[in-house]
């Protein structure tokens, strides 16, 4: 099934200067919020990570603010 690009919403994109905290360790609450809102399991692991997924496990999200591997990477986030 194609929908046509009319029906589909637009995308919203922040400017650049107000997608800092995506990529920091400061706070992932906004997006976790998201993410439960959107009826993603997630699970916080011992590390103080925290995983999501989706209801028909077709996406992986996760947040890695503990990880050294995904800071050497440069990032925090991995979906």
């Amino acid at each position: 099934m194609n929908a046509s690009t009319t029906l589909l919403p637009a995308a919203v994109h922040p400017p650049v200067e107000d997608r800092d905290w995506l990529a920091s360790d400061h706070c992932a609450d906004p997006v976790l919020d998201l993410l439960n809102a959107l009826d993603l399991a997630i699970v916080d692991t011992p590390e103080a990570n925290a995983q999501a997924t989706s209801p028909n496990g077709h996406v992986y999200i996760s947040w890695l603010p503990e990880d050294p591997a995904a800071w050497q990477r440069g990032t925090v986030w991995q979906v």
